[in-house]
């Protein structure tokens, strides 16, 4: 090799860890739907209740500001969905995992919506409390 193409090979090198590092920067932050939830659910013969702390792992920090604006939609979009769910769901933890999949993609697809971005990559459950 000559000169000329090792100082190429090195600036691209350099150029892919700049680029690689523009990517990892990002930190992963966690955004509470404040308050903490208190929903209904069940079939007309009986209605029961659920609280629930909500936590959304945001992609990046720099995004809590934005998730934060669209609180609101955020909010009802949890709340019915949580209100659309029997109870076998709610107790069967598997159940819940695949509602909560679901749930993330809902909130995901609303923020697509409004922003372009689908900001979050999880929904998190940080207390969950069902009645008996």
């Amino acid at each position: 090799m000559n000169l000329k193409s090792i100082t190429i090979t090195k600036l691209l090198l350099c150029i892919v860890i700049a680029f690689t590092a523009s990517f990892s920067s990002a930190e992963t932050a966690y955004y509470e739907v404040r308050p903490v939830l208190t929903v209904n659910f069940g079939d007309a013969r009986r209605v029961r209740f659920i609280q629930t702390q909500v936590t959304l792992r945001v992609r990046d920090k720099v995004n809590v500001p934005i998730v934060d604006k669209h609180r609101d939609a955020i909010r009802h979009t949890v709340i019915m969905m949580f209100a659309e769910q029997d109870e076998a769901t709610l107790r069967s933890s598997e159940a819940r995992d695949e509602f909560l999949m679901l749930m993330t993609k809902a909130i995901q697809n609303l923020l697509r919506k409004e922003t372009g971005n689908p900001m979050i990559d999880r929904v998190l459950l940080t207390s969950f409390i069902i009645q008996p």
